[in-house]
């Protein structure tokens, strides 16, 4: 079930060095490691942290309907889903009518797929949807959702507002700033109040260490505002801080300081984005665990929001994405990890995508399905015992339940999640 060997090789070897003169990784030894005994701590390390962290026992428990139970009869589960966020941002142009229909249909058809959660690229963003001041337009954002709806993906909603001032429309630029603070409290208002109960969380500002478009003019308080606002029109939303050099550690200091300062000020953040374009960079797996131990801190969910990495070989693609991955799966504060995007003619890093413009996989891509879909996942079957009992281990999900007797079968979805304890009976009536 948990088989890290094959990989762990190709992504963790480079970094024995760096990682070797580390103290502070707890999945790592303390004592300085040949190559081969640092595969074989990581490998233990990371094996024994997902185990814990994202699997639990399910028993599923067969009786009739007098409530007797019933042994010897054949079990078999299958993982339908993971609870565990493995998402991917959606393309605004493969929603278009302009898009290619073959393009189109094989797109959608490996997002729902390879994927359980979406997000908007640009749908949403404020420059995309009102581009000229009054000409505002919901259809993109609309039709994205819907179709993640459609196929049972909960969708995050990137972002309400940015920071950065070459992402905002040209028209709010040169609005006063009585009526910049109007358009803003209007936005929040309306996103949040239109999409309540649909968008289940949303980045609020996008980018705030790097840019400082709306507090420079409308004062450090528009953030709380924005917050509030978006809180006020949807209460159930979880609102997220998003930014970028988090994971490599050149802000991650910063970004601490400004989550605490949010939080002191009673700012609503219930979640903190990572940002991770790793492009023509190479970030340690120190490095990755040490950042997301940091922000643990605040003892609020951590997704890794935005995930793509450019290389110069498949090989270093795919140690890349092996390493956020696993060390981010194993981490019990990440509730989630999004690609922002897949495909490499509808990518903004087009030599970042995992599957090329002929939808042929790269060598990250099938990384990507064996450690999502192989080695993540759970099948089981057996028998029930004399207390009419089967058990296993499983990765907390979404699980299709077949039981079998001499001349009756039935099957049935039925949850596993984390939130139900790490040891959950299901009974199951004949």
């Amino acid at each position: 079930m948990l088989k890290f060997g094959r990989y762990l090789l190709l992504g963790l070897i480079v970094s024995t060095l760096w990682v070797s003169q580390s103290t502070s990784m707890s999945i790592f030894s303390t004592k300085t490691p040949t190559p081969l005994s640092f595969i074989q701590a990581n490998q233990l390390g990371l094996a024994k942290q997902i185990t814990q962290t994202r699997t639990g026992n399910i028993v599923i428990e067969v009786v009739n309907s007098q409530q007797q139970t019933i042994p010897g009869v054949e079990v078999k589960i299958e993982q339908v889903t993971h609870e565990f966020e493995f998402g991917t941002a959606l393309s605004t142009q493969i929603f278009s009518q302009g898009a290619d229909p073959n393009d189109r249909d094989r797109y959608l058809h490996l997002a729902r797929q390879l994927f359980n959660t979406t997000v908007h690229e640009n749908a949403l963003k404020w420059d995309a949807m009102e581009p000229q001041r009054g000409q505002l337009s919901y259809a993109d954002a609309d039709r994205i959702l819907s179709w993640s709806e459609a196929h049972s993906l909960p969708l995050r909603g990137h972002t309400i507002f940015w920071e950065v001032e070459q992402w905002n429309p040209a028209w709010l630029k040169s609005l006063s700033k009585q009526d910049l603070q109007i358009a803003v409290e209007r936005r929040a208002t309306e996103i949040c109040g239109r999409y309540r109960g649909r968008i289940r969380e949303y980045d609020v500002l996008n980018e705030m260490l790097h840019g400082d478009f709306f507090r420079q003019r409308l004062g450090a308080d528009i953030v709380k505002t924005m917050f509030q606002r978006c809180h006020a029109a949807d209460p159930s939303a979880v609102l997220y801080v998003n930014d970028y050099d988090i994971l490599n550690g050149k802000r991650l200091d910063d970004y601490v300081r400004q989550i605490r300062s949010l939080l002191a000020q009673g700012v609503p953040v219930g979640g903190i984005g990572i940002q991770a374009h790793i492009l023509k960079e190479t970030i340690a797996p120190a490095q990755i665990q040490h950042s997301l131990d940091t922000l643990a801190q605040f003892n609020l969910p951590i997704k890794i929001t935005e995930f793509s990495t450019q290389t110069d070989t498949e090989q270093e693609q795919a140690k890349n994405l092996l390493n956020v991955y696993q060390i981010a799966f194993a981490h019990p504060q990440v509730k989630g990890i999004l690609m922002w995007g897949f495909w490499e003619k509808a990518h903004w890093v087009p030599q970042a995508a995992i599957f090329d413009k002929d939808f042929k996989p790269k060598l990250a891509a099938k990384v990507y399905q064996d450690l999502v879909f192989r080695q993540w996942w759970t099948r089981s079957s057996g028998n029930t015992n004399r207390n009419g009992q089967f058990s296993t281990r499983a990765f907390f999900g979404q699980y299709r339940v077949t039981v079998k007797g001499r001349n009756w079968s039935r099957t049935r979805l039925l949850p596993f999640q984390s939130h139900m304890n790490q040891s959950r009976v299901l009974k199951f009536i004949k």
